[in-house]
């Protein structure tokens, strides 16, 4: 006989409060029917998928969601050794089983002990419901560069500020930069502090000042307005990767739209004069005037925009075609790499990245003396902070934009 699959359902689906969950599985005219002892409120069930729904506000489902699996599995593993024993599976014998091994489950004094390095895993499978991809990844990221510098064996306990600093000095042996090496310190801060909150750390080294993590200001370009127009304006016979990334890298210029955003443009997404979407990383709504230009390579794919290449070769690309624009303006960056500084100067076309649209968009708003908050509106930036980090205008540049303002013409 095949293994039922059990079934877990609410036992007050309508309730308005936490309801018990409870288990039932029929086979051969038998029930087993039994209560988990776990509850949940119905919003925050899938009545699908039979599980409690993890979220940012319900972190703790994902207990609930290990506890059923855990019942899941037990049932199944006493059915099928009752059918190799020679046995008949009952209602009555399943019951009283399952009983005996949630009884000594919750009871079990021996019960395995939760460690930063197996909670970690966990709480990066509860973030895919509500954090971004590229947010998930770097969480794996970090988690590799744990298990490699210190072993599975690393607990809650040995987060100390020397073991960050050692951890560090293991980041900079990789020749890293200052700001990766602090992208890692801030996942780990995250890890100990959804652990805190769970009850399962006691451990408040890392919200130590001594635990913050490195960063550094590397400057990162903008294209101007007539570069914009120089790129728009470029004729690329017989490529059409780089045309299809030319056109999106202008829109992403003039609407401050994300790689993940542009390249998921259509046709019901322009209304009239504007074009209005909700951002794919952070779900906030965006209402963006759509410029001439813009206006202009829509017309020219009907409104119909083509498939983009990933991430990965549209910066290849774009290097290439900022190259055939004359982008060439020297830059020069100092970034420290492996705990060194180092300085090197490139032509501009090579350091383009399908972000850099995002924050020509905001430099250029400023430079033609657009409102912040108006500004912040279209880029979807609730924090002034985060915000003024896109802002890429040098000295000679803001003092030229400044000197249109009233203030220096009375």
């Amino acid at each position: 006989m095949i293994v039922p699959e059990p079934r877990f359902y609410l036992k007050l689906p309508k309730a308005t409060e936490p309801t018990l969950i409870c288990l039932q599985v029929k086979f051969m005219g038998e029930r087993v029917f039994l209560s988990t002892g776990d509850k949940v409120h119905p919003a925050e069930w899938d009545f699908t998928r039979q599980r409690a729904i993890v979220s940012k506000k319900s972190p703790g489902n994902s207990d609930i969601n290990l506890w059923l699996d855990k019942i899941a599995a037990d049932f199944k593993s006493l059915f099928r050794n009752m059918q190799i024993d020679g046995g008949t599976p009952t209602a009555e014998n399943i019951t009283k089983g399952l009983l005996e091994k949630m009884n000594k489950t919750v009871q079990a004094p021996k019960e395995e002990k939760v460690t930063l390095m197996n909670f970690i895993p966990q709480f990066i499978t509860d973030s895919k419901a509500f954090k971004a991809e590229n947010t998930v990844k770097s969480y794996v990221s970090t988690y590799k560069h744990m298990e490699a510098y210190s072993g599975k064996a690393l607990d809650f306990d040995g987060v100390t500020i020397e073991w960050r600093n050692g951890f560090i000095k293991y980041l900079q042996g990789l020749g890293v930069g200052k700001n990766t090496e602090g992208k890692h310190i801030k996942n780990i801060k995250v890890f100990m502090n959804d652990a805190t909150e769970r009850g399962l750390n006691n451990n408040l080294q890392f919200k130590s000042k001594s635990f913050s993590k490195p960063s550094e200001d590397v400057h990162k370009i903008f294209v101007t307005m007539d570069e914009i127009r120089r790129i728009a304006e470029l004729e690329i016979v017989d490529d059409k990767m780089k045309s299809v990334v030319r056109d999106y890298f202008v829109i992403s210029c003039l609407t401050s739209l994300r790689f993940s955003d542009f390249v998921n443009i259509k046709p019901e997404n322009v209304k009239g004069s504007t074009l209005e979407m909700v951002t794919r990383k952070t779900g906030e709504p965006v209402i963006i005037p759509i410029a001439p230009m813009v206006r202009a390579i829509l017309e020219k794919y009907d409104y119909q925009l083509p498939n983009a290449p990933c991430n990965q070769i549209f910066n290849r690309v774009l290097k290439d075609v900022g190259k055939l624009a004359e982008i060439n303006e020297p830059v020069t960056i100092t970034k420290t790499l492996g705990g060194q500084k180092k300085t090197k100067t490139f032509k501009k076309y090579e350091l383009l990245t399908a972000h850099t649209g995002r924050r020509s968009m905001i430099s250029n708003c400023i430079l033609d003396g657009i409102p912040t908050p108006s500004i912040m509106l279209i880029s979807a930036h609730k924090s002034l902070k985060v915000f003024q980090g896109y802002v890429r205008l040098n000295q000679v540049q803001n003092a030229e934009a400044l000197s249109q303002h009233s203030f220096f013409n009375n």
